[in-house]
């Protein structure tokens, strides 16, 4: 008895986060083979998810005497029944589980209704939807806001164009550039060796018209993702406030944004990261799936979900399951992904 509690409590969980779309990968496999167990299984899982089944659950529990039942239930435990079949026990045992997870839900979703802002209410928000915004500053000081209407530029050996072929300005004895994005803005780059590189919200990067010499070197402030093509025996080079990363052909992530902690993300291949500031520290090398932590003190590595952590990639917010306290003091769960404007 207490194993199968302990399933229709994990149940409940997992299809709680399905319902709030914040099931891991591994969870998701959790449920999808407890699901195919049975059809049983599969018709309370489709209850569950069920609309009309959720209303109909939460108005059975509004009408539930909890006084009433908790008397009854302490009555059944001092005269326990006796039932002798085994097919009776499976049923009881299968209709308790399908009364337990469905309650499960019909509490969630009363604590949706009473947590999530109805259309009455109003929210300040002070910002316009992300957009493909960016500038560039030349070497000789030039500034251009670059085509809302294009997403990305591409730098070649005389000049700068958009990704459609359309060109942004020549650049001829000039040396490098700097793109920066604003608060709600994102863009691209196609750096000359073909390296794609994306920017944030709030972010720059510095980099140099021609890549000479046996590196690629660019400076990077904010989030910069970064799909680096391979070069043999000419290294990739990104420079932030206190951390430098090396690599040779790879994809991967870099939060600045936080200059004491810069979070360094690994999607494919291999990087290496070192201290800028502490020279005593140890450089660490990343597998797939792992990020680094450089603050002043070590360098940390951790595993993480990619999905997650790159959402912005994506055009998505990543809350990471915080909250954020509304005026009547309730904490509002923010489980939903969308756009990062920063």
């Amino acid at each position: 008895m207490h194993h199968h509690q302990e399933e229709v409590s994990r149940i409940s969980f997992l299809i709680r986060k399905k319902i709030n779309d914040h099931l891991t990968d591994t969870e998701e496999k959790e449920l999808k083979s407890w699901i195919s167990q049975s059809p049983k299984n599969k018709e309370l899982y489709d209850r569950c998810l069920n609309t009309a089944e959720q209303q109909q659950a939460f108005r059975f529990l509004q009408n539930i005497n909890v006084a009433a039942a908790w008397q009854d239930l302490k009555l059944q435990e001092e005269k326990p029944q006796k039932i002798n079949s085994p097919k009776l026990l499976q049923i009881v045992g299968y209709v308790a589980a399908c009364l337990c997870i469905m309650v499960t839900i019909a509490v969630l979703i009363r604590r949706n209704q009473e947590t999530a802002p109805t259309a009455q209410q109003s929210v300040n928000v002070d910002y316009k939807p992300a957009q493909n915004k960016a500038t560039i500053r030349l070497s000789n000081g030039k500034h251009i806001s670059l085509d809302n209407n294009h997403e990305a530029i591409i730098i070649e050996s005389n000049s700068i164009t958009y990704n459609d072929g359309q060109k942004v300005t020549s650049t001829e004895e000039l040396t490098s550039a700097q793109i920066t994005t604003p608060r709600g803005g994102y863009y691209k780059v196609i750096l000359p060796d073909g390296t794609k590189v994306q920017l944030n919200a709030e972010s720059s990067m510095t980099y140099p018209l021609a890549f000479k010499g046996d590196k690629r070197e660019v400076s990077i402030s904010g989030e910069v993702y970064f799909e680096v093509t391979p070069a043999r025996n000419k290294p990739f080079i990104v420079h932030s406030s206190t951390q430098v990363v090396e690599v040779l052909g790879t994809t991967f992530n870099i939060n600045a944004y936080d200059n004491s902690k810069v979070k360094t993300s690994l999607v494919e291949g291999k990087v290496k990261v070192y201290s800028k500031t502490n020279s005593s520290l140890a450089p660490k090398f990343l597998t797939p799936g792992q990020q680094s932590i450089c603050a002043a003190s070590n360098i940390a590595v951790k595993a993480i979900e990619l999905e997650t952590e790159l959402a912005w990639i994506q055009g998505k917010f990543n809350f990471d399951e915080k909250t954020i306290k509304r005026s009547n003091g309730r904490n509002f769960p923010l489980v939903q992904h969308r756009r990062n404007h920063r």
